[in-house]
């Protein structure tokens, strides 16, 4: 969580505070994003079953959707507390929907028409690994933003659901813009937008208590804070925390009905919700429409078709899978050799970019500092005749434990080995650098790199182009 650990998770494990203190910080950051995502899947499955789809199967894939989500969050938090990072969870979520929609492609279709096979499959490769990334980046510092998007989506969903179903969106095509909104749509968005804000502010919260514990972090405090000096939400932020959450609420509820746009057909009026026989009106946006009121019937048989319907779903979802498996095997295969092109060029591409910077940097460096550069490529050249620098170790004692080495590879001793030692140790050490030194140690640096590499037989030269540097 502090400067130059390198994390960004909710534990530091080099903190002053225990990790149980930690546990206890991160405790209402992660109680107040529970409490916003379970109100917003409340919100959805309210305007779910509000809206008519309340059979079998659409109860079915409510709980899929709930317990998907929720399963994912907790999964996602506490990949969090166990330091997984990002790419990771990304890596596991892309491998669980390629294998879901190439199940698709390949003829699973059939398979999903059995609801609850398809419920499990929908909420363990594809929702699953969503909920996830949210669980994930609810926890990590300068993620926050990033995780709203999983509540907010069933939040925005359930009014768009509500508004679609009771008539709104049409009186909106008409014009009356604010009618989208009614009772029933603001008590889910007002809501959702407070715990939006409250959620922010509790993570920064948190945040600023584990930066002034952190190993190195100058408000390091000695003694435990307690009362008032301890971060906390007062009763005044809350009012005020509330006071402008509503009125964010507010001024996106006047705004957003006018940033909407909905496809209009082609024999519509822009606007007027009078369509001729290949649109829709308004008339037709009423109860009296059976594809919008769930009672439409299939042709030729008196058997109602809902339409959440599993078998419609997968239908659907299968056509769409096999248009797009060409599409996701040819991503698959661009990135499969770029991996295999990444993993075979990458080391031999910073080794020739890390020994062209040594020999002649590419920018001008102070005199210590082209010293130090030169004995690493004399490094280099010693990794390379298998003779590795042990931590803690001068130069000169490198150098004597290369030279029977060195001896082995050629009868041919290599020149200048002793002498950039010495100028190494002697700046090292902080004894003071000669008028001579840096050009002494490029000279012979080069030197050294250039006969050891000559001595290497083709094989040696290949794994020091893919030796770690």
């Amino acid at each position: 969580m502090s400067a130059g650990t390198g994390w960004n998770g909710p534990l530091e494990l080099r903190s002053s505070l225990s990790i149980w203190g930690q546990l206890k910080e991160a405790a209402v950051p992660v109680v107040t994003y529970w409490v916003w995502v379970v109100f917003s899947l409340i919100v959805f499955t309210v305007a779910v079953l509000g809206s008519g789809n309340n059979g079998g199967d659409d109860v079915l894939f409510l709980a899929a959707f709930v317990f998907a989500t929720l399963g994912g969050l907790a999964v996602g938090q506490v990949c969090a507390f166990l330091r997984v990072r990002t790419w990771v969870l990304l890596a596991i979520g892309a491998g669980c929907w390629t294998i879901f929609f190439v199940f698709l492609a390949s003829g699973g279709t059939a398979v999903m028409s059995n609801e609850y096979f398809a419920a499990f499959v929908i909420s363990c490769l594809f929702l699953g690994p969503i909920a996830m990334t949210g669980g994930l980046w609810s926890l990590e510092t300068n993620r926050a933003l990033w995780s709203t998007w999983l509540p907010m989506v069933f939040t925005v969903g359930g009014v768009a659901i509500w508004a679609d179903e009771h008539g709104a969106i049409g009186a909106w095509e008409q014009g009356q813009k604010w009618a989208v909104w009614d009772l029933v749509t603001l008590m889910m968005f007002v809501p959702s937008v407070c715990l939006f804000m409250l959620y922010l502010v509790t993570r920064e919260t948190h945040r600023l208590a584990m930066w002034k514990r952190g190993p190195t972090s100058p408000l390091m405090p000695s003694v435990q804070e307690r009362g008032v000096s301890r971060p906390r939400i007062t009763l005044l932020g809350l009012l005020a925390l509330g006071g402008l959450a509503i009125a964010v609420a507010g001024t996106s509820a006047v705004i957003a009905p006018f940033l909407w746009r909905t496809h209009v057909p082609d024999d519509c009026e822009e606007g007027g919700g009078i369509c001729t026989d290949g649109g829709r009106g308004e008339n037709q946006q009423a109860a009296g429409d059976p594809d919008r009121s769930g009672g439409g019937q299939k042709e030729g048989d008196g058997t109602p078709q809902l339409p959440g319907g599993v078998k419609e779903m997968m239908e659907k979802m299968g056509e769409a899978a096999k248009e797009a498996a060409g599409t996701i095997c040819s991503v698959l295969s661009v990135a499969i050799l770029a991996v295999i092109g990444a993993l075979l060029a990458y080391r031999p591409v910073k080794r020739l970019l890390v020994v062209r910077h040594l020999r002649d940097p590419l920018w001008r460096v102070p005199p210590t500092h082209r010293i130090e550069q030169c004995w690493r490529l004399v490094e280099i050249a010693l990794g390379d005749a298998g003779v590795e620098p042990i931590p803690g170790e001068d130069a000169a004692g490198l150098a004597r434990r290369a030279g029977p080495v060195l001896a082995a590879l050629s009868p041919v001793e290599v020149h200048g080995l002793e002498d950039v030692a010495e100028v190494a140790d002697r700046v090292r050490f902080g004894l003071g650098v000669g008028p001579d030194d840096v050009a002494v140690m490029e000279r012979f640096s080069k030197w050294v790199l250039d006969t050891v590499w000559e001595r290497l037989d083709d094989k040696a030269q290949m794994g020091a182009m893919y030796r770690g540097i």
